[in-house]
């Protein structure tokens, strides 16, 4: 058997959307005047929340920006130019209140961050360039001065006027630093971090290539050759009549063996005879002579000498 299904169609779902309707509109006010109430505390705690978090960076912050930064301090010219190895920085400088102290220690921190380099190099082998060379983690230049805030009479202002000399003896050098003041007393920073530029001429580096040749070699051989030149051309120059006349001079002095008259002339050398070599005395060569007279009259003088 078929049961019989309720029809619902277009008509009955606005019936029942008209229902919903109708029972979302019989809610007590009340209702809606505690949703509407919970919707203004939150954002009202939204608000304040935020509120306390600003004042709360606020507070961190200022304290903070006190302790980083006291005064001010203003540089007249922040490129001075090099006069005679030396630099001045003239500073202003504001203590922020009336210190509490006529002079007040203080460091200046130089850091360098470029250096003006001055090079030769192969292409302008005569005239340097500049070449700035940015610097990384570099090590500070320190130098501790007393600042005075007060006048010859003792009264201390909060304003001073303060020159501070850099010179190349203390390691500078012409380029670009960073500087920080700071009391010496606390390390509070006087004003800004500021960027100084030192003008100025460094000393020359050569970084030109090096080229082994040989001209200087051969100018010096050429030297010597037309050195060598010159003397062979002074030798073969004819000798000068003074010169001349003390050599006739000396060969009529020392005649020759030949013109020497027969009485002068040297003896002649006899022979070379057969034997030992050895040449005799005049004397030596008469004994042959004497010997058999010798030996004679040995034997008579021994026949004698028998008979007696």
């Amino acid at each position: 058997m078929r049961t019989a299904r309720p029809r619902t169609g277009h008509l009955s779902q606005l019936g029942a959307r008209r229902q919903r309707a109708e029972r979302s509109h019989a809610r007590p006010a009340h209702a809606h005047a505690g949703a509407a109430r919970r919707l203004d505390g939150g954002r009202r705690l939204l608000l304040a929340r935020v509120v306390a978090a600003a004042l709360a960076l606020l507070g961190a912050w200022l304290p903070a920006s006190a302790a980083h930064a006291a005064g001010t301090v203003t540089i007249a010219d922040r490129s001075p130019k090099e006069d005679d190895g030396r630099w001045k920085l003239k500073m202003t400088i504001n203590y922020g209140g009336a210190p509490h102290l006529a002079h007040i220690p203080m460091l200046f921190a130089f850091t360098p961050t470029v250096h003006y380099e001055r090079a030769l190099t192969d292409q302008s082998p005569e005239k340097p360039i500049l070449n700035k060379i940015p610097l990384q983690n570099q090590q500070g230049i320190n130098e501790s001065m007393d600042v005075g805030f007060s006048d010859g009479s003792g009264k201390i202002f909060a304003i001073t006027k303060f020159d501070f000399i850099l010179r190349r003896d203390r390691g500078f050098e012409a380029g670009e630093y960073d500087l920080v003041i700071k009391r010496a007393s606390d390390g509070v920073q006087m004003g800004q971090k500021q960027k100084i530029t030192l003008q100025g001429d460094n000393a020359i580096i050569d970084r030109r290539a090096i080229v082994f040749t040989g001209e200087k070699k051969k100018k010096k051989d050429d030297k010597a050759d037309k050195a060598d030149k010159a003397d062979a051309e002074k030798s073969d120059e004819p000798a000068d009549d003074e010169a001349g006349e003390p050599a006739s001079d000396a060969a009529d002095a020392e005649p020759s063996s030949a013109e020497l008259p027969p009485d002068e002339a040297p003896p002649p050398v006899s022979p070379k005879q057969g034997g030992c070599g050895c040449r005799l005395a005049p004397d030596e060569a008469a004994a042959p002579f004497a010997l058999p007279l010798v030996a004679l009259g040995a034997a008579v003088a021994l026949a004698r000498r028998r008979r007696a």
